[in-house]
């Protein structure tokens, strides 16, 4: 815990967050281990460790072929989705919609959309 803090506090006293790209980005100066450890840890959450373990017990491997077919489909997504983003100089999803769309309803949509999502698929 305490070296969890003490990297925490480090990474925030030396970062630049002063735009967009230093504070999503890290001003394209991270190297690829913590940024694959960050994107591999905020994809598991308590359902892969207690839920899918559970699902497994009950109906068997297939279930683990659910989570196997994931990785193709987000490597895909990947390929389709970065040149996109790099090409039109944005970071994040909701700044896409708006420049895609246009306006701040689109932005709130999608945020109260996300909210439900993630109360109801819980």
């Amino acid at each position: 815990f305490i070296v969890v803090i003490t990297v925490g506090f480090l990474a925030s006293k030396y970062s630049r967050r002063g735009s967009v790209s230093g504070f999503f980005l890290a001003s394209r100066n991270m190297h690829w281990l913590p940024v694959g450890a960050s994107l591999f840890s905020s994809n598991i959450g308590s359902e892969h460790l207690i839920g899918l373990a559970g699902s497994g017990a009950a109906s068997g491997v297939a279930i683990a072929t659910y989570e196997m077919n994931a990785i193709f489909i987000l490597m895909l997504l990947g390929w389709f989705f970065v040149p996109v983003y790099m090409s039109s100089g944005i970071y994040t999803m909701p700044e896409y919609l708006r420049l895609r769309f246009g306006g701040q309803r689109i932005r709130t949509f999608l945020s109260i959309l996300t909210l439900l999502l993630y109360i109801f698929t819980k």
